[in-house]
């Protein structure tokens, strides 16, 4: 009995080496994610136990500052397919060739948090606010969440922008911002520091994507393949993200570099709960943002959701049952 145990262990190590050792034949591909939050933990867990290398893929993941800083090295060729954010909207209204092509977090967990002398709205009146990047989701957020107290972003609040999560909670913290927007587990870490929430955006239920994956038309019709192979093994990285808390957890707690349990353990729970089986936009609420954009950028006018949209290849993998079959054990 324990000899049959040793062999199945030993076998089990050797298939998950074959598996997930280096491929010679696998298509190098570098892959940039746009922020230091739970909202890429998708892609931080597919790249961590080696699903690009089973699904024929060699990615070197790569982190920049921003969603929108993503979404030009997408268009500028250096990462063809990356995680960004809905900057990709912004870009296509500005005759980017850049598209989504699946989304990763379909909702905003983000949260408005202030210094702890701000204490009402009329306080953050001729403060300023940081923003990873212009035209990018904590930008989108921030304009909205101001729109929402009745402060004019430019205006009554000034708009600065700083970079990462990181970034802009130590900004906040040195005084240089008096307001910023957060994701699990920083906002956390920042409510135990005493600074207060002063819009919980996460509670609108908004399905505008805070994460997504995407890529150019161009190199999606010259590349099919490798992207069905990128969508593949991401879609199997979020069964293991949903299927292993203890897994997703470490590697949630490497990348944000937070290892207070409860703050991991909270951040954990929004984004295993926000991240879809079969990731597929919601495309009223891509339009609803265009809208948004569209009452200061004219050009924008004539963009429409499906112009920003191609889930081809997503709605391919799941027809073949692909995700069924995830999901069936």
């Amino acid at each position: 009995m324990r000899k049959n145990a040793f062999i199945s262990s030993v076998l089990s190590v050797f298939l998950c080496v074959f598996l997930l050792s280096p491929n010679a034949d696998a298509q190098k591909l570098s892959s940039a994610y746009g922020a230091i939050g739970g909202t890429f933990l998708p892609m931080w867990v597919t790249h961590e136990v080696g699903l690009f290398k089973k699904h024929g893929l060699d990615v070197d993941l790569v982190f920049v500052r921003g969603g929108s800083i993503a979404a030009a090295a997408i268009v500028s060729g250096q990462t063809p397919i990356a995680g960004t954010d809905i900057a990709v909207v912004s870009m296509a209204g500005g005759g980017a060739d850049i598209v989504f092509i699946a989304t990763m977090v379909n909702t905003l967990p983000y949260f408005l948090v202030a210094r702890p002398e701000i204490k009402t709205k009329e306080d953050l009146r001729g403060k300023r606010a940081a923003i990873s990047r212009f035209g990018s989701a904590s930008d989108f957020v921030t304009r909205m969440a101001l729109e929402g107290l009745g402060l004019a972003p430019d205006r009554d609040v000034a708009i600065v922008q700083i970079g990462a999560v990181p970034d802009r909670f130590a900004a906040m913290e040195a005084n240089l911002v008096q307001a910023t927007v957060l994701t699990p587990p920083t906002n956390l870490i920042a409510k135990k520091k005493g600074f207060p929430i002063i819009v919980n955006v996460a509670a609108l239920g908004l399905k505008i994507p805070n994460s997504a994956l995407a890529t150019t038309r161009s190199y999606l019709r010259s590349n099919r393949e490798i992207v069905r192979k990128y969508l593949m093994a991401y879609l199997e990285g979020i069964k293991v993200l949903k299927s292993d808390p203890a897994l997703s957890k470490r590697i949630l707690s490497r990348y944000t570099r937070v290892s207070e349990a409860e703050s991991v353990e909270e951040a954990y729970r929004i984004y295993a709960g926000a991240i879809p089986d079969r990731p597929y936009f919601d495309l009223p609420s891509i339009q609803r943002m265009i809208d948004f954009y569209k009452k200061s950028r004219p050009e924008m006018a004539k963009l429409k959701a499906e112009d920003v949209v191609d889930m081809s290849v997503l709605q391919e993998i799941d027809q073949s049952g692909f995700i069924d079959a995830l999901y069936k054990n």
